[in-house]
């Protein structure tokens, strides 16, 4: 009985993917060697010596697997001094806008008077300590050089460019 060409074109394309993946998983090994067997009833056998039995056996060159060596960067893929000094200085600028927004969470919570910072009036009424205006003046004052130094790392970043 014979087999419809669809079907033989089928097999023919299975063992060649067959193949191929064997090649391939035989690439990782190549120091080994391979060897094709073809059998008796045609069938085609790859394995690390030749297959008991077959008609023909037959070593595959497989010394040269199709595997890329890593590329080394090349000096010109490196950062260039001009790039440096602007991730420097947008570094800079991050870390002296974190330092303003503490220092303005640190003001902001520091608004509310502290234990001892009331002394009670002959009105019956209570007024804010000088401790908590020195306290509130110094809070407002690491805002101020926060701001400047952010100005400060802007303008450098600026000049980076």
């Amino acid at each position: 009985m014979t087999r419809p060409p669809f079907t033989t074109t089928f097999a023919v394309m299975r063992q060649t993917a067959l193949a191929i993946a064997i090649l391939l998983a035989a690439g990782a090994a190549h120091a080994q060697g391979v060897f094709r067997s073809e059998m008796p009833d045609g069938r085609v056998i790859y394995g690390d010596k030749p297959a008991p039995g077959a008609k023909e056996s037959r070593k595959v060159d497989v010394s040269n697997p199709n595997i890329a060596t890593p590329v080394q960067p090349s000096a010109a893929s490196s950062p260039t001094a001009q790039q440096q000094s602007l991730d420097a200085a947008d570094n800079e600028v991050k870390i002296a806008q974190q330092d303003l927004d503490n220092a303005k969470a640190a003001l902001e919570s520091g608004r509310e008077p502290q234990p001892g910072e009331r002394i009670g009036i002959a009105g019956g009424g209570s007024r804010l300590t000088d401790a908590y205006q020195q306290r509130i003046q110094s809070l407002e004052q690491a805002v101020a050089a926060a701001q400047q130094r952010l100005d400060q790392a802007l303008s450098r970043r600026n000049a980076a460019r």
